[in-house]
């Protein structure tokens, strides 16, 4: 927003079948307990990413705890029902490009170039759980102060994006049939050919001159704009490329304004609060789509019809939600804004969208390549999210010190009951976890009272790192549930753990598998087991245990009726 604001023989095939079978069974091994999410699950607070999504996308967005307008549909139709906000339709809007137009504001455009109400409503509503796709929001850096796109430079881009998004022919690789998210879920509920609704804060908000009906509306769709941008669903275009000569400009200005979109208060808000609790494949930077990056994606000569490429292609790395203490500062310092008044309006905005997005019961940031930095930015709002009970932080990059901020965070806080902390081992730096940062976590688990389930799955984590743990068990009232495989806890990491089970009263789950345990260490568990009555399910597979080990540990639970032993 801107001022306004094959074919080969049987054996052959027989061969390549078996191996296939193989390489899955070895997968999921490895990858145990890490589940393949849908897009379902993603939109309703669940894990992972939709299958279309790469790994720096692979993020869900937070479930709400109480009813959330972002969360819910009903808030955006209620801002296109009242008037406040007026939705443009996708195929317009190409239309207006192709024929060489220029977007006008609100009040000066055509009523075919909006959807009513109930059209609105009706397909909405038709498109059950796909609701999302319909709803696009732009973020963008006005051009100049009267018009934000006077040339029409944004409305090219925007228009050829579009045309993807609204594709209804797909295109076929594999032997298989692909097509944009929207077509698929206009298809799936049977709507025709599809469209969308979108957010231009120019064309959707009334620009003055405004009339005093217009200028009441105002606030009111400034405000939901929030909901456009914020929301759990939504897919947010961030128009982030500029013409030539543009940064040059505003230098020259008097005062110097914002030369990049990331300068501008009112683009960086938007990014922030579309970041919140949205998934990162649909945070989409439109700058990112350019020949080089697609024909990487999927190789030279290729169709791109389908918008799948915008969320492996153009998908925005999603940062830790700010404080809206932070916001307010960089606003007033470090950001520009044509109209200084707008200083203080947008930093409102943000700090009633916190307000909303706080009241969640599960964060996901998955496989976002954050690193320790990022931690200990999460750390410092953490507190605010009053009703959170699960935060999964799992397949990043996080070091010991992101640990460290963590388990300090845990000692004081009184409403997380599940922490994933699994395979932070990502990328060239193979960070990980280790002994000292599974210390960290341990002196947490000490004093933390509300903490059931933890997920230290693969963190490079050594005997020291699960002796801390293990001694952290010995006191722990409340833990549950410890996942604590592929590691290398060796089997002195398995004697300490067993030394915790003969005392811990509480946990029912342990995952040891893929831990490097050894015959000692499994004798170890085996006799901690004769004297622990609570344990209920317990994995320790893919170990070095041999015969005489899994023996142990096997006549060690034979008469307990019900227990589950993965061997």
């Amino acid at each position: 927003m801107g001022a306004a604001n094959s074919m080969g023989s049987s054996s052959t095939s027989t061969e390549a079948t078996t191996i296939r079978a193989v390489l899955r069974r070895v997968l999921r091994r490895v990858l145990r307990g890490a589940r393949t999410p849908t897009s379902r699950d993603l939109l309703t607070g669940g894990l992972g990413g939709p299958p279309t999504a790469q790994s720096q996308t692979s993020v869900a967005s937070a479930a709400a705890a109480a009813p959330n307008p972002y969360f819910d549909v009903e808030t955006l139709l209620a801002s296109v029902e009242s008037g406040a906000i007026a939705a443009v339709k996708g195929t317009w809007l190409v239309g207006l490009h192709k024929r060489g137009g220029r977007l006008s504001r609100r009040q000066d455009l055509p009523p075919e170039a909006f959807w009513s109400a109930g059209e609105l409503r009706r397909v909405a509503l038709a498109l059950g759980d796909d609701f999302g796709v319909l709803f696009v929001a732009l973020s963008y850096r006005w051009l100049t102060k009267e018009h934000p796109d006077p040339d029409g430079f944004h409305l090219g881009i925007v228009a050829s994006v579009a045309e993807l998004y609204l594709n209804p022919r797909g295109w076929t690789k594999y032997g298989l049939d692909h097509y944009s998210q929207l077509t698929a879920a206009f298809k799936k509920h049977g709507l025709g050919l599809p469209e969308f609704a979108l957010f231009w804060d120019f064309a959707s908000l009334h620009q003055p001159p405004r009339t005093d009906a217009e200028a009441k509306l105002f606030p009111k769709g400034l405000q939901n704009s929030n909901v456009w941008y914020g929301h759990a669903r939504t897919v947010v275009w961030m128009q982030s490329e500029l013409p030539e000569g543009f940064a040059a400009r505003m230098r020259a200005s008097e005062p110097p304004l914002a030369e990049t979109y990331e300068d501008s208060g009112w683009c960086y808000v938007e990014a922030a609060i579309s970041a919140a609790i949205k998934p990162g494949f649909l945070r989409l930077d439109l700058a990112k789509r350019t020949e080089w990056a697609m024909a990487r994606a999927y190789g030279p000569g290729k169709p791109w019809e389908s918008d799948d490429m915008l969320a492996r292609v153009c998908a925005r790395r999603r940062p830790p939600p700010p404080s809206p203490e932070t916001v307010r500062r960089l606003l007033q310092t470090e950001k520009r804004f044509t109209n200084s008044s707008d200083v203080s309006k947008v930093a409102d905005l943000y700090a009633t969208f916190f307000g909303k997005v706080t009241n969640v019961y599960a964060l996901v940031f998955q496989g976002l390549e954050w690193g320790d930095a990022d931690v200990v930015e999460l750390c410092e709002v953490l507190p605010r999210f009053a009703a959170l009970r699960t935060l999964d932080l799992s397949r990043n990059k996080i070091g010991p010190e992101g640990a460290s901020a963590l388990g300090e965070a845990l000692k004081v806080n009184a409403v997380v009951t599940t922490l994933d902390l699994g395979w932070n081992k990502i990328g060239d730096s193979w960070n990980s976890i280790g002994d000292n940062g599974a210390k960290a976590i341990a002196e947490a688990l000490k004093v933390n009272a509300v903490l059931t389930k933890l997920k230290l799955l693969g963190n490079n984590i050594g005997p020291e790192g699960a002796i801390a743990i293990a001694e952290a068990l010995k006191v722990n009232a409340v833990l549950t549930k410890l996942e604590l495989g592929y590691n290398s806890i060796g089997d002195d990491g398995a004697k300490a753990i067993a030394e915790a089970l003969k005392v811990n009263a509480v946990m029912t789950t342990l995952d040891l598998g893929g831990d490097n345990i050894g015959v000692e260490g499994a004798k170890a568990i085996a006799q901690a087991l004769k004297v622990n009555a609570v344990l209920t399910r317990l994995n320790i597979q893919v170990n070095n245990m041999g015969d005489a080990g899994k023996k142990a540990v096997q006549d060690a639970v034979k008469d307990r009726s019900g227990f589950v032993l993965e061997l």
